[in-house]
């Protein structure tokens, strides 16, 4: 049920961007308010997202070639 959430949520930030991004209502001092707070929360996760998720890829990609050398040299060993 949480994912759910976190999708309309998602859903909420990106249309608001994508308005804000539009022009359709001006600049960004003439927007709404929430869709300028929704456009800047949905930013700020996004950002966050991929500053945290790099390196855990990194680690995994890490690991992984590790754990294949690894194997390897059992085989052949």
């Amino acid at each position: 049920m949480g994912h759910g959430n976190n999708d309309f949520f998602a859903k909420m930030c990106r249309e608001a961007m994508e308005d804000l991004a539009s022009g359709r209502h001006g600049t960004w001092k003439e927007i709404e308010t929430n869709t300028l707070l929704l456009a800047c929360v949905g930013m700020v996760l996004n950002h966050l997202t991929h500053k945290i998720t790099k390196p855990l890829w990194l680690f995994a990609g890490s690991v992984f070639a590790g754990v294949a050398g690894w194997l390897v040299s059992l085989v052949l060993g």
